[in-house]
């Protein structure tokens, strides 16, 4: 049977995790269909300083767990499963769909929703053969702050050939700020300046830079690493949580717009940063 990694990108949202990690293990312990799959977690954590970076963070999972499994699931913290489909999968494969129809900008702040294109999206959970994710060299890096990662994989899929497949499983999607639009819905500075960043990669035909931004480029070390205990086991699986710290730079662009957004945001009430 095929070996499944879950790799789980983190930082900042310790109610999401103390919510993620029991659900997760009750979920692949009870009686449903993909309850024998063998799988390992690993919860990386990037530490603070440099902007987040969510492809970085996912192609340092792949990385630390990807040589031992078959396949990996990349999944968002704030996505719990209520019914999906882990098992192995042959291309890449989005399973969230219920709970992910829309998504509100800011929780008790605003009133405005994200609304995906559920056949398009390509976010919150994510299945990848381990082969075809190494064939496209992983994530793009150089998406900081928010936006495009999971656009640009997909292009890289599809300039291999390879389209996304579509599982319908239903998620509780747990609320949080949204880090790409600002309270009016409209896309903010960091999420416009990496939307450009895509276009200049692939709408104007450069898609061979793929070669040289992803797996092969990531530059890391890891912090701390250690095994996150089970308090009420029902079924024994590897769990770690794992902090790194990253050292690419953002571009300036990236971090003139993520100076801006961060102005926005912090002239009204909030009670966490954004990460």
């Amino acid at each position: 049977m095929p070996k499944l990694l879950i790799v789980v990108p983190y930082r900042d949202r310790p109610e999401h995790l103390k919510q993620f990690i029991p659900h997760l293990r009750a979920y692949f312990a009870r009686d449903k269909r993909d309850k024998e799959l063998e799988y390992r977690v690993l919860v990386v954590e990037q530490t603070q300083g440099l902007p987040f970076n969510l492809g970085a963070l996912r192609n340092i999972g792949f990385c630390l767990g990807g040589d031992d499994t078959d396949y990996t699931c990349f999944h968002d913290v704030d996505y719990l499963p209520i019914w999906a489909d882990y098992s192995w999968a042959e291309a890449p494969t989005g399973i969230v769909w219920y709970g992910a129809e829309a998504r509100p900008i800011a929780p008790g702040r605003s009133n405005a929703l994200v609304v995906h294109n559920l056949p398009e999206f390509f976010g919150g959970v994510i299945l990848t053969p381990n082969d075809l994710f190494r064939r496209v060299n992983g994530f793009a890096n150089a998406y900081w702050g928010w936006g495009e990662e999971d656009t640009d994989l997909r292009a890289r899929f599809r300039a291999i050939g390879v389209e996304m497949q579509r599982r319908r499983g239903t998620f509780a999607a747990l609320p949080h700020d949204h880090r790409g639009f600002g309270l009016d819905a409209k896309v903010n500075a960091i999420g416009a300046t990496n939307a450009a960043l895509y276009k200049a990669r692939w709408e104007n035909g450069t898609h061979t830079l793929r070669h040289a931004d992803g797996l092969s480029a990531l530059d890391f070390k890891v912090r701390d690493r250690s095994k996150i205990p089970d308090q009420s086991p029902e079924r024994q699986a590897d769990w770690e949580m794992v902090t790194v710290e990253l050292k690419g730079t953002p571009s300036i662009e990236q971090l003139t717009a993520l100076g801006a957004t961060l102005g926005v945001q912090n002239s009204g009430p909030r009670t966490k940063p954004y990460n």
